[in-house]
């Protein structure tokens, strides 16, 4: 049996809330997480002040029935099956993306969010893309583990870290904190805010509104 990957055009959404205008102070790239969509994801971001926050919405570009062979569907990111191709697809994915959504840099502030499986998605495509970033937010999950501080010698050192965890989680284990901020130490020199929250594993919309 041999195994050949081949290269074509394909065609996949994301989704926008807000409109970009000169009033912009911030650009949100979102990461979902594992089983959702996007187009129902981005509500959590709609108590965001509107002429001041551009929402950026990319999808996983797996889609499966959640239950069954029909009835709700869900995205995700990737799987363990030829995950370093579903890497690389998703870099072209998400550069695309950002390519069809320009906008000046140094105007505004930038922002990469990311929701349980989400956030090694955000973590890798933001080693890849080496573009500069205001803020990281790691809500609910987990920073890949192959990623090394070569990956992040781009930062230029003005970058805040945020990491929110639900306090009834069931995904939590003791000590996951502490874990993910030596990791991310160790790949930024830095360490992110913790901030707990009561809730389960969710992305609350009121919280989000404070970052």
């Amino acid at each position: 049996m041999e195994e050949q990957h081949i290269t074509f055009q394909h065609s996949a959404p994301y989704y926008k809330l807000n409109t970009l205008t000169a009033k912009t102070k911030r650009i949100w790239l979102v990461f979902h997480g594992y089983g959702q969509l996007a187009k129902f994801f981005i509500r959590k971001f709609e108590k965001l002040d509107r002429d001041e926050n551009y929402v950026i919405l990319p999808q996983g570009l797996h889609k499966y029935y959640l239950e069954g062979f029909y009835g709700r569907v869900g995205a995700s990111w990737m799987t363990k099956e030829d995950r370093l191709n579903d890497i690389e697809n998703q870099y072209s994915y998400l550069d695309a993306v950002l390519a069809n959504e320009p906008f000046d840099a140094e105007k505004v502030e930038f922002i990469y969010f990311g929701f349980s499986q989400g956030v090694a998605t955000m973590c890798r495509y933001a080693a890849h893309a080496k573009r500069r970033f205001d803020q990281m937010i790691i809500w609910a999950g987990t920073i890949p583990p192959e990623l090394e501080a070569n990956d992040f010698t781009f930062l230029a050192g003005q970058e805040q870290f945020k990491y929110f965890t639900g306090k009834q989680d069931p995904f939590y284990k003791e000590g996951m904190e502490d874990e993910q901020k030596a990791k991310l130490n160790a790949l930024t020199g830095k360490e992110p805010e913790v901030i707990w929250f009561d809730g389960k594993h969710e992305v609350i919309p009121d919280l989000v509104s404070t970052i």
